[in-house]
């Protein structure tokens, strides 16, 4: 009987771990690339960024011209904005703070925070 026992509390333990494991996998994942898809006037520039679903982003004048543009991806809750200057591609991997439905706030290199608001 103890052995019945301590079986089936072992599996009703393995169980509650799957479920806590599964839990934290979603959990630690706390934004979507959909959360970033977007047109939007950020806090450190007066021209708007345009953030596409296939990975583009653009920076675009009123009159349509592109002044700079790149890749981006999101890794660990980060924004990886990838450019090329000058013949060199760099990253720029930026901490997600917060995002939502209109606004979106991330910790730059030098540790301020830049805020991007919806203007779409």
């Amino acid at each position: 009987m103890a052995n019945l026992f301590s079986g089936k509390l072992f599996k009703i333990a393995a169980l509650l771990m799957a479920g806590v494991l599964a839990y934290a996998m979603i959990a630690g994942k706390k934004f979507s690339e959909r959360d970033f898809v977007g047109k939007w006037q950020s806090s450190r520039t007066f021209t708007p960024l345009i953030i596409a679903t296939n990975g583009e982003w653009e920076i675009r004048t009123a009159e349509g011209s592109v002044l700079q543009y790149g890749i981006w991806r999101l890794e660990n809750d980060k924004i990886i904005w990838t450019i090329k200057q000058g013949g060199r591609i760099t990253d720029d991997a930026n901490p997600v703070l917060s995002a939502s439905a209109r606004e979106f706030r991330v910790r730059e290199q030098d540790g301020s925070t830049t805020v991007f608001r919806r203007i779409d």
